[in-house]
């Protein structure tokens, strides 16, 4: 993934945005110490999808076009709210996504030992299958986005002068809850260690090899957004976060880019159109449970702005 370049881009616009220069239309003193409410809705569409589910060592792997992840979606929500006094405010995001996917492998190693059918006095080892092998993975991500911002410029506004620049810097950390259930079943064909197994063991073997993992950590984040009025009623913008820097597991990034036009529908509300890239990787420090996704699409969103 890109996540230090995004991080390089991230922290040299965040220390920017303290020296951006005040636009003296949109910032007299007394409208700039007001309190402002923007609430966002969007909605993201994946054209490409690439991940990666790492359980006890067994990989699976997927790539997906917009079809295959509509099918395969099971939840989505994503949102965000911010509160601004003056140029200082606290923002927060949520995003939640859960889907299942499905796969075809040749080969799964069992994290748990299973008693050997044909010396049952012989001490329990793990298994290893070859053959026609099928998981189902089901998968839920939720992330939790709260930061303090900062902005430079002009106030931010559905309908803004012409020209107008807005910023806005923010650090923070971002909440990250992940779970993976995979259940995994055997064709006729397989073989276990060299040697077809019976029902009866095949039944214990797909019950001992399905697993499931979760996990909750904290991400340090650091991200910016920049607003350019190209008219009354149009602007463009260019937002973008990295966070985690490998500090809560042997791989531990995240990192957003999106860019866009905005169009006022009204003086208290915009709707938005726009590129976005999402990535995610994570190991756990054993390296032998984690994922990774990287995601880009079309990403389309209602702003309101209450003042």
């Amino acid at each position: 993934m890109r996540i230090n370049l995004l991080l390089g881009l991230a922290t040299a616009c965040l220390f920017s945005s303290m020296t951006l220069p005040v636009n003296a239309e949109d910032n007299t003193k007394q409208s700039d110490n007001n309190t402002r409410l923007y609430v966002e809705a969007y909605g993201f569409f994946p054209l490409e999808t690439h991940s990666k589910t790492t359980l006890n060592n067994n990989i699976t792997s997927e790539t997906l076009d917009l079809n295959d992840v509509l099918d395969m979606l099971t939840g989505v929500f994503s949102g965000k709210v911010a509160v601004e006094k003056g140029r200082f405010g606290l923002q927060a995001g949520l995003d939640h996504l859960s889907f299942r996917t499905s796969e075809m492998v040749s080969s799964w190693q069992s994290s748990n030992p299973i008693q050997n059918e044909s010396h049952p006095r012989l001490p329990q080892r793990r298994i290893n299958s070859e053959g026609s092998i099928k998981s189902v993975t089901d998968t839920e991500q939720t992330l939790f986005d709260l930061a303090l911002r900062y902005r430079g410029g002009a106030i931010q506004k559905p309908r803004m002068t012409p020209g107008a620049v807005s910023f806005v810097g923010f650090a923070g950390m971002r909440l990250i809850d992940a779970s993976l259930d995979m259940d995994v079943s055997f064709k006729d064909d397989v073989t276990v260690e060299g040697i077809l197994p019976s029902h009866k063991l095949r039944r214990e073997i797909e019950s001992e090899a399905s697993e499931t993992w979760h996990n909750t950590w904290v991400q340090p984040l650091i991200g910016m957004n920049t607003t350019v009025a190209l008219g009354e009623d149009w602007q463009a913008f260019l937002a973008m976060d990295a966070g985690g820097f490998g500090l809560n597991g042997k791989q531990d990034l995240s990192g957003t880019i999106e860019a866009g036009l905005a169009y006022a529908l009204g003086n208290s509300a915009q709707i938005s159109l726009a590129y976005r890239y999402f990535g995610i990787e994570y190991s756990a420090h054993n390296g032998r449970n984690g994922y990774s996704s990287t995601q880009n699409g079309v990403s389309m969103g209602f702003r309101w702005l209450f003042d």
